[in-house]
């Protein structure tokens, strides 16, 4: 319990990936992304496997290429590190959390009714396009674009 009085329970468990994509903590992503503890555990479970299967999709092309071109993981794809980690995965866990979160903050304005819910409800547009527009730019690093538009001579 926190000094607020809500529980500051985490979700400790794993979403398993595809195998070439990272498996998914949903315990990292509530303390990462700040998700409510009182979000039920298989509604975060629900949004964020769904937002892994669309950045997935999404991905297909680009995988089949690291795959043609002889890697097993994401996390073998390029050398670049920061921290530690590889800038590829934190661009791909970027794109599925800020997809996951902009989601939940849709759902929550439907599942409560209280004032709280109702001011989010007003602002959930915006902070759910800026969250989407976060997850959009870091699919475009995945798949190779330096900026956030793409223009082709027809």
């Amino acid at each position: 319990m926190s000094f607020s009085g809500k529980s500051n329970a985490v979700i400790e468990a794993t979403l398993a990936n595809d195998g070439f994509f990272p498996d998914l903590s949903l315990a990292e992503f509530q303390r990462v992304y700040r998700i409510p503890a009182e979000y039920h555990g298989d509604m975060v479970a629900a949004h964020v496997r769904q937002a892994m299967l669309d950045i997935n999709f999404s991905l297909a092309m680009r995988k089949a290429e690291w795959l043609g071109g002889g890697f097993k993981t994401l996390d073998a794809v390029g050398a670049e590190q920061l921290d530690g980690h590889n800038v590829l995965v934190l661009y791909y866990l970027r794109a599925v959390s800020c997809r996951a979160k902009a989601s939940l903050l849709n759902a929550f304005a439907t599942m409560n009714r209280r004032a709280q819910a109702e001011n989010l409800a007003k602002e959930s547009d915006d902070t759910e396009q800026s969250l989407l527009s976060d997850s959009v730019r870091a699919l475009r690093r995945l798949l190779g674009a330096a900026t956030g538009i793409t223009a082709e001579l027809l």
